[in-house]
């Protein structure tokens, strides 16, 4: 099932809630629920790709690549 918003997807199955991700996020959108990593606040993530790069275990994918339009004047 496709997220609501982008955001960076974790596979729970994958995740040993060693919580290396929660201090890389710059927006605080990352917290425990339980043993398990979570985006708790959509609204805050900024999908800049920390939580992923620093995911030991691969379990943080962000799955679309964002690209920045050119604004040289034609």
């Amino acid at each position: 099932m496709a997220n609501s918003v982008d955001r960076p997807e974790i596979n729970a199955d994958e995740c040993t809630g060693c919580a290396d991700c929660i201090p890389a996020c710059p927006t605080e959108a990352l917290s425990m629920n339980g043993s398990k990593v979570i985006v708790s606040a959509d609204a805050e993530c900024s999908y800049c790709g920390e939580c992923e790069e620093v995911c030991p275990t691969g379990a943080i994918i962000c799955p679309y690549e964002i690209e920045f339009a050119d604004e040289t004047p034609q």
